[in-house]
């Protein structure tokens, strides 16, 4: 599938939050933007100004088919967690069914993972739900294992809707 990758900024909020939130629905959970998602209301400081990125995944058309979003982790939460320690939140990942199963998912992790190695990382972390099966799949296939407390960085304490946190160490990624 041809996709592109596109920086967003906060004028794509709203399309963001519809991709994650149409998403989220198709498994009987919905976007919270007053807390595990206050970061789709403002793109630029949740991400730009946290040295990650947040890119709109868009199809041939320019129809937009996603969202994957990163930054240092911790930074500015008070988790003494962040980038000097050498962690990536893989914070947002989000395809539209159209997009799914196509190999989209994964060129995004990867992006993240370059992202990651060339901020100089040695780990990425998220977190997830467990019910979002094809993700937890994709995860584990691409070298994530299972975390809990201090391995799973500012995801110790998980979500409402979020029950697991993986962690990628790049030493042992694929690259």
């Amino acid at each position: 599938m041809e996709v592109a990758f596109r920086r967003a900024t906060n004028r794509d909020c709203e399309v963001a939050q519809h991709i994650v939130d149409r998403a989220l629905r198709e498994y009987g959970l919905y976007v919270v933007l007053d807390a595990g998602d206050v970061d789709l209301t403002d793109l630029e400081r949740h991400y730009d100004a946290r040295g990650g990125g947040f890119e709109l995944i868009e199809g041939a058309a320019g129809e937009p088919l996603g969202v994957v979003g990163w930054r240092a982790a911790g930074v500015g939460e008070g988790v003494g967690v962040g980038v000097g320690e050498g962690v990536i939140e893989l914070k947002k990942l989000y395809l539209t069914a159209a997009a799914r199963g196509r190999g989209v998912g994964r060129r995004a992790v990867a992006r993240v993972i370059d992202a990651a190695r060339a901020a100089g990382a040695r780990a990425i972390v998220l977190e997830t739900a467990a019910v979002l099966t094809e993700a937890n799949r994709l995860y584990r296939k691409l070298g994530f294992v299972p975390v809990q407390g201090a391995a799973a960085a500012t995801f110790a304490t998980l979500t409402e809707q979020c029950d697991l946190a993986y962690r990628l160490e790049l030493a042992d990624a694929v690259g």
